[in-house]
């Protein structure tokens, strides 16, 4: 299941949530704050998952404890962890860890996670299609799946712009942006950088901030690009600053040539 997108590390990427990113937002879209107790957001909805967005949605909460019951486990033997862990990066743990508590005891499983994916997928539902491309074996050719992502990332929404940057930078050592070619690494924080553009949670309690403090001890930054400038090199990260903006161009142009989709 594809819960992070760096490195080998272990980050839970949330369900997207739709709070406006911290500092550079070019086409913001307010919306309520995500759930705190993502139980009670599931179970209020089971008896409206013939929609398709509801469908998603629960996916989601459901992806995201699932990948917080694997990157922070339960640990009893406290002393144990807290000597792995300063006291930020347990405080961004726990933060992680509170709205999946309902959850304690009950297993989720991965294929009513991928069973409401592709539900929803399939009835036209957008994310979910996006969400998809995730879940495909990364050794399998992306040209059958190039021809729909323009379709996807006409809607601009945050959370696909970041799901599909992950999945073209995926089992790749280079990918092609602007008309260059451009480590692999790179292309997924740009791609991100720009989801935060576009609205993307990105702010200092986003949960892809606190992942960044939870699991590789950036706990001092006010957001997901802060933290980023303290676990990336330098070089990268200035690269990926540098072709951000092109992204968020070539998406509201439909420069799709530009973004190496054509």
């Amino acid at each position: 299941m594809p819960f992070a997108t760096q490195d080998a590390q272990v980050v839970p990427v949330a369900p997207q949530e739709p709070h406006a990113s911290a500092g550079r937002v070019t086409s913001p879209s307010p919306a309520p704050p995500a759930p705190r107790d993502y139980r009670d957001f599931v179970e209020a909805r089971r008896e409206q998952l013939a929609a398709i967005d509801v469908a998603y949605e629960v996916s989601q909460a459901l992806e995201e404890c699932y990948a917080v019951s694997l990157a922070i486990p339960e640990a009893p033997a406290f002393k144990l962890v807290a000597m792995s862990q300063s006291w930020p990066a347990l405080a961004a743990s726990e933060a992680l860890t509170i709205p999946c508590r309902g959850f304690e005891g009950h297993r989720i499983h991965p294929g009513e996670v991928l069973s409401l994916l592709r539900y929803a997928a399939d009835g036209g539902e957008p994310r979910a299609r996006a969400r998809l491309l995730l879940m495909r074996d990364v050794a399998a050719p992306k040209e059958s799946a190039l021809e729909e992502i323009p379709w996807l990332l006409a809607s601009k929404d945050a959370g696909i712009v970041r799901d599909v940057g992950a999945f073209l930078a995926r089992g790749e050592t280079d990918v092609r942006l602007g008309g260059e070619d451009v480590a692999a690494k790179v292309s997924v924080i740009a791609w991100e950088l720009a989801a935060c553009d576009l609205g993307y949670a990105c702010g200092p309690e986003s949960r892809i901030t606190l992942a960044q403090c939870a699991f590789s001890e950036a706990c001092s930054a006010g957001s997901y690009e802060q933290a980023l400038e303290i676990v990336e090199p330098p070089e990268t990260l200035a690269r990926a600053r540098a072709l951000r903006d092109g992204i968020v161009r070539a998406l509201g142009a439909g420069d799709w040539r530009w973004l190496g989709l054509r």
